[in-house]
C-alpha cells in the first residue's frame, strides 16, 4: 500500500505518465469505401467485421464535381435494407434522405462529390450478413453490398 502511495505522489508531483494496460484491448478495424467514379456504384460491395469490433469507416463520394451527384452510407439490419430505403424517399433532402428507424446501425451524412466522412460504430454483436446501401432515391437498386460480421 505504501509503494502505491509513493507511485500516485510521484504521478501527480512530477507529472509521470505511464502506457495504459493494453493486454486484451479489441484492436479497431478501419474499412474504407467508396463510390466508383460517377457509377452509382460503390467501390466494393463485400466488407467484413468481427463481432461486437470497434469499427472505424471512411466513406468518400469519388463522382466528378460536374455530376452533381451526393451519395451516403447507410447499413441497416439483415431483411430490412428495402424497407429503410423505401421510408427513407418520404423524408427529403432536407433529413439527407434517411429516415430515422431503429434498423439503421450506422451511416453516413449525404456527401457531395469530393467529400469523405468517417464514423465510428461497434459491428453488430450477431453474426450475420448486414446489408449497406445508398439512400438517395433511385440508388438504392445499385448501391449496395454487405457487411459480414463474424
Amino acid at each position: 500500500m505504501k509503494e502505491l502511495s509513493i507511485l500516485l505522489a510521484t504521478v501527480f508531483f512530477f507529472g509521470v505518465s505511464f502506457p495504459l494496460e493494453t493486454r486484451g484491448a479489441i484492436p479497431l478495424d478501419k474499412i474504407n469505401i467508396s463510390t466508383k467514379g460517377d457509377q452509382l456504384a460503390f467501390d466494393t460491395t463485400k466488407l467484413s467485421a468481427k463481432i461486437n469490433q470497434p469499427v472505424q469507416l471512411t466513406f468518400k463520394n469519388t463522382a466528378s464535381k460536374s455530376s452533381g451527384l451526393q451519395h451516403n452510407w447507410v447499413l441497416v439490419k439483415p431483411g430490412t435494407a428495402d424497407a429503410v430505403s423505401t421510408a427513407s424517399l418520404s423524408v427529403g433532402a432536407d433529413k439527407g434522405w434517411l429516415a430515422e428507424s431503429p434498423n439503421v446501425i450506422a451511416h453516413t451524412k449525404l456527401l457531395n462529390s469530393g467529400e469523405s466522412e468517417t464514423v465510428h460504430f461497434k459491428s453488430p454483436s450477431v453474426a450475420g450478413e448486414y446489408p449497406y446501401f445508398c439512400s438517395f432515391p433511385g440508388h438504392a437498386q445499385t448501391m449496395k453490398g454487405v457487411l459480414t460480421v463474424n
